[in-house]
């Protein structure tokens, strides 16, 4: 199957986080489930095109879920890795969070938009070991 770098097809069209559970609606487009439901039972109309639309038309997407699933193992094996002052800055010199061996700094994309993200500085004998760790829990589906 085809795993697409670009994840906004992967993602929900109301919380723009990458699907867990798809499904399908009437109107064509694919939404995160518990994000249609609570949209349908407050609203009773698509979000995307403002037509009626039920919950019982909603159906699993199969084909999305497998491009998620296929992305999400993509990542693991390979760790995405992002280059400081190429990928992302720091969004302010002062950390949010200090101790001994680890500060906390607010970041920002720099050359597109992504979700919100923070700069681990670690320091200390066993900073890379520890720096892997961070890597695959990143990576984790439910983190």
């Amino acid at each position: 199957m085809f795993v697409t770098s670009n994840t906004d097809n992967l993602k929900c069209p109301i919380t723009f986080e990458l699907f867990r559970d798809p499904v399908s609606g009437q109107d064509g487009h694919t939404y995160e489930r518990d994000a249609i439901t609570t949209w349908l039972q407050k609203n009773g109309v698509s979000p995307q095109t403002r037509e009626p639309m039920t919950i019982d038309s909603l159906r699993p997407n199969h084909v999305v879920k497998q491009l998620v699933d296929e992305f999400k193992s993509s990542s693991l094996q390979k760790h995405f890795l992002f280059k400081f002052g190429i990928d992302l800055r720091k969004a302010a010199e002062r950390p949010i969070f200090q101790a001994q061996g680890k500060t906390i700094y607010r970041a920002e994309w720099i050359s597109k938009p992504g979700p919100d993200v923070v700069l681990l500085k670690i320091e200390g004998a066993k900073a890379n070991r520890e720096a892997a760790y961070y890597v695959q829990l990143g990576s984790h589906p439910h983190i």
